[in-house]
């Protein structure tokens, strides 16, 4: 949609509201960007006019987003804007940027770590959880498993809680000590093998500044203005290493976020943190972005059908930059017998959308969990309609891409036992559970971790001649690769010693189903290809560390998209399918035991309904298991309420 403009005022492709955001006076300033109002460009503008109008040197500028396609995004953006101007401005994920400080600082300020740490997933984590799970001493007022665990330490680690004041904060509350308890065995754990997770990513270097008031200058200095994409996704540690560095004055700290859209609090999303900025900066300047270059405005109405009724966060009516479109034509909404039928009903109106002459790239299917993919895929097969599942399995989930990255790991950390112990033995050399128990245990006894073990002959008393020898040659090739790493080795080429030296190569055409050869083969292709953009081995580590903190690649296929709405965050098309509105579905059964459950329900069917460009086909089904009654949901109410209100309204007006 083309956007007015006015050669008389300072940017003048931009409207009036995000002018003003972007010639904002430096310091405290909020933006809140309604959905499709050209956020993007509003943060890139501003440090645009940081540089080429208020003089300030791009190396004291810190801009910081949610993920890596957006970090990539903003970076290439700044690039074409600023040209030469653009080096030296620091640009990531809040991940990258507590890990850069990581790399820099926590050696010798936090004991048990150097900087070589590994930065563990969630297959790891879950190993650490259960170790902590089966060391427990006496009977848990709780059964949790591993993954529950997990989640749990996270939420605690969200608030900036150590192990140990979990134990103080939980007083009382045997279930709640016990949870602080295994965090504080997960954590021990984790200083144990060198390690590092998701979260510590953020905790640990909010510790290390609160800590260190000097180091805390240091980086004060460093970053004089920091800008913050997504704001309303920010959890307490993330907002509480915001707003550490920018407590010098004049403050120049830049906000952009809708709490419309904060739909991740099962990530640990806070949106009272963005509903409350003004209460933590009082002096803060507030822009509200409210022209919608993306929708219609009927499909805007819809979505603002279900926000208004929000509690707790600012509502942003959104008016459409372009036309209404037909009437009747943009939302449709209809009730199927269940969810097979709803299935082939999508496949059916989807494939006379095509017959019209839309390509399938064009139209996406939403849902509220995973699960209800299955009937749609079914469907969609049968019409033979092309459609792509976005949240699956990525490349660095692959089997051989996890081995491989375990003996990249192994060689970058030594104190790294769980990447030592999955790839010990494969290829297989004789040294199985009973010979690494006996080999272990030895180690512990001489205080050793297993990784610095291989090096030491006193660890190998008791083992079998032929098993002492295998751990040996094993010992010889880690070391020799260990040395090339340190002497700056490229990962790339250090991968392909692995492959040929340990006979990992001739497992995968050995040993591997036949069938499953080419990809395995192909996907060790790809990880060297990514090895070769980098020159070390702990930057290339650190690069599929933060990728893997989950990020789906574009599909470049024309086909028919289906994901959740999770998943559809910040993505659009021109006609949307949401399915499964039926109280339970959307909104969640689960949200209705949880506190604020039911509004984050109602954010993500906003997010759901801001998605679509020109058209919102939205359906329930009466039932979706034998012998159960559903209920439409009540967002499907609310916009049906709120058409007719319209109605009345235009009809009153006419008279």
């Amino acid at each position: 949609m083309r956007r007015p403009t006015n050669p008389q005022l300072p940017y003048p492709e931009l409207n009036d509201e995000q002018r003003r955001a972007v010639i904002a006076p430096v310091g405290p300033v909020l933006v809140r960007a309604g959905a499709g109002s050209g956020k993007t460009r509003v943060l890139t503008l501003r440090i645009h006019h940081l540089i080429a109008t208020q003089s300030v040197a791009p190396k004291t500028i810190l801009a910081v987003t949610f993920t890596n396609k957006a970090a990539t995004e903003l970076r290439g953006r700044l690039r074409e804007l600023l040209k030469e101007r653009s080096r030296g401005l620091t640009t990531g994920t809040f991940h990258s940027v507590g890990l850069r400080i990581l790399r820099e600082s926590l050696a010798g300020r936090i004991k048990g770590y150097t900087k070589d740490f590994s930065i563990y997933g969630e297959e790891e984590q879950r190993q650490l959880a259960q170790t902590a799970l089966e060391s427990w001493r006496g009977r848990p007022p709780v059964m949790l498993e591993p993954e529950q665990v997990i989640s749990r330490i996270s939420r605690l680690k969200s608030r900036m809680l150590t192990p140990q004041l979990a134990q103080r904060v939980a007083g009382g509350d045997q279930q709640a000590a016990y949870v602080a308890g295994l965090y504080d065995s997960y954590q021990r754990s984790l200083r144990k093998h060198n390690a590092i997770d998701f979260d510590d990513c953020i905790l640990l270097p909010y510790r290390l500044l609160s800590d260190d008031p000097d180091l805390l200058a240091d980086y004060q200095a460093r970053w004089q203005h920091v800008l913050v994409d997504e704001y309303q996704d920010t959890d307490r540690a993330q907002h509480g290493l915001v707003t550490m560095l920018t407590m010098t004055q004049p403050r120049s700290l830049f906000v952009v976020g809708d709490a419309q859209q904060s739909i991740y609090g099962f990530r640990n999303a806070d949106h009272t943190i963005i509903t409350q900025f003004n209460q933590d900066f009082p002096d803060a300047h507030i822009v509200e972005l409210v022209t919608n270059y993306r929708s219609r405005q009927q499909v805007l109405d819809a979505a603002h059908a279900v926000i208004r009724h929000a509690a707790a966060i600012h509502v942003l009516p959104l008016r459409a930059a372009q036309g209404p479109g037909l009437p009747g034509s943009v939302i449709k909404i209809h009730e199927l017998k269940d969810g097979r039928e709803e299935a082939e009903w999508v496949a059916r109106r989807i494939a006379e959308l095509m017959g019209t002459g839309r390509r399938p790239r064009e139209l996406a299917v939403l849902f509220r969990t995973r699960h209800m993919s299955r009937g749609l895929e079914q469907a969609l097969r049968h019409a033979r309609i092309p459609y792509a599942i976005r949240g699956n399995a990525g490349f660095y989930d692959r089997r051989v891409v996890r081995d491989l990255l375990a003996y990249l790991r192994t060689i970058a950390n030594p104190a790294d036992s769980l990447s030592l112990a999955r790839i010990v033995n494969l290829p297989t050399r004789g040294l199985g559970g009973v010979t690494m128990e006996q080999f272990t245990s030895n180690a512990a006894e001489h205080g050793l971790a297993p990784g610095a073990a291989l090096f030491d002959a006193r660890c190998y008393a008791g083992l079998k001649p032929n098993a002492a020898t295998a751990l040996r040659t094993f010992a010889q090739m880690l070391g020799g690769w260990r040395q090339k790493a340190e002497r700056g080795y490229p990962p790339s080429n250090l991968i392909a010693d692995v492959l040929a030296q340990s006979g990992y190569d001739r497992w995968i055409k050995t040993t591997l189903p036949e069938a499953d050869r080419p990809d395995a083969l192909s996907h060790v292709q790809e990880l060297q290809t990514a090895a070769e953009e980098h020159d070390s081995l702990s930057s290339f580590l650190q690069e599929i560390a933060l990728m893997t903190a989950v990020e789906d690649k574009e599909d470049e296929r024309d086909a028919v998209q289906l994901l959740t709405v999770h998943a559809a965050k910040g993505l659009e098309w021109p006609i949307v399918f949401i399915t499964g509105l039926e109280e339970g579905t959307l909104p969640h059964e689960r949200a209705f035991a949880e506190t604020g459950g039911v509004e984050e329900e109602r954010r993500l069917c906003y997010v759901a309904l801001t998605r679509a460009k020109e058209q919102i086909w939205l359906s329930w089904a009466a039932g979706r298991q034998r012998g159960q009654t559903l209920k439409r949901s009540r967002f499907l109410d609310e916009i049906v309420a709120y058409g007719q209100e319209r109605a009345r309204e235009a009809n009153s007006g006419r008279r």
